[in-house]
């Protein structure tokens, strides 16, 4: 009896192997589907929440000092970027024509929900000129701006070959720093084109340096200048500090003491 049940016992194994094939197939089927209707469904749910008509935004917001810009000039800059879906805007553009401003110096930009955008700012803080139709900002970099109507022009002039504003509004900050002790303030400094330097001062007077070590010469002067030329500074036209070890005065007019021209040995 066992030996006939054996055949039978056979493919009772098989139809259960294939119940269970199918039933595999048929779940891994019924897992495809539910993927395929899920990116379908996020498919359709992003392009609904991406169409330009949904979410507009609502109210942009600009956040600066307004000091050298108008609101007006800024929602002109930007409105072709901001007119549009919330979710689909392109921040970075957006930043990119904000800097891309004259008096702009750096721009932020951000989202704020539901459907507001922010837009910080900074303007460019100017602390030089540079030749006649040129700006330095704090950053050493190179402006042209069209309308200066709003320009501090209270500031030092400076002067240089071209490609030396940075190297030279350096120098600028050093001998300022030195020369302030001293009670003096630089109106305007010059590079030429040998790489001496001229520094006029506030008082009236001009200083002549070397290429080499301006500032230990400078450190020089404001000794001598302390001691000897702070009385005289009125009648002083320029002062040669190109010397190996001393300087030169040149006068207004000349003084009445003799020892007060010609080369001062520093000590």
């Amino acid at each position: 009896m066992a030996q006939r049940n054996l055949p039978m016992a056979r493919v009772k194994r098989q139809t259960q192997s294939v119940t269970a094939s199918q039933d595999a197939a048929i779940g891994a089927g019924i897992r495809l589907l539910l993927v395929l209707l899920l990116l379908i469904g996020t498919a359709l749910a992003l392009d609904w929440l991406l169409r330009s008509d949904n979410f507009p935004v609502e109210n942009v917001h600009f956040e600066g000092p307004f000091k050298h810009v108008t609101k007006e000039q800024l929602v002109k800059t930007v409105e072709d970027q901001v007119r549009g879906n919330f979710f689909a805007l392109d921040l970075d553009t957006i930043k990119a024509r904000m800097e891309a401003l004259p008096w702009i110096y750096r721009a932020s930009v951000r989202r704020h929900w539901p459907r507001d955008l922010y837009i910080n700012f900074s303007e460019q803080q100017l602390v030089a000129r540079w030749g006649e139709q040129a700006w330095l900002n704090e950053a050493g970099e190179l402006l042209r701006l069209a309308d200066t109507s709003t320009a501090d022009l209270d500031l030092p002039e400076l002067n240089g070959p071209q490609g030396t504003h940075a190297q030279v509004l350096q120098y600028y900050h050093d001998f300022a720093r030195q020369l302030q002790q001293s009670g003096l303030h630089i109106s305007a400094v010059n590079l030429s084109s040998r790489r001496t330097w001229s520094v006029r001062l506030n008082d009236g007077f001009t200083l002549l340096l070397a290429r080499e070590d301006p500032q230990r010469k400078l450190m020089r002067f404001s000794q001598v200048y302390a001691r000897k030329l702070a009385a005289l500074e009125r009648n002083i036209k320029q002062v040669d500090l190109r010397y190996a070890n001393g300087l030169s005065v040149e006068w207004l007019e000349t003084p009445a003491k003799p020892l007060q021209a010609g080369l001062i040995q520093a000590h």
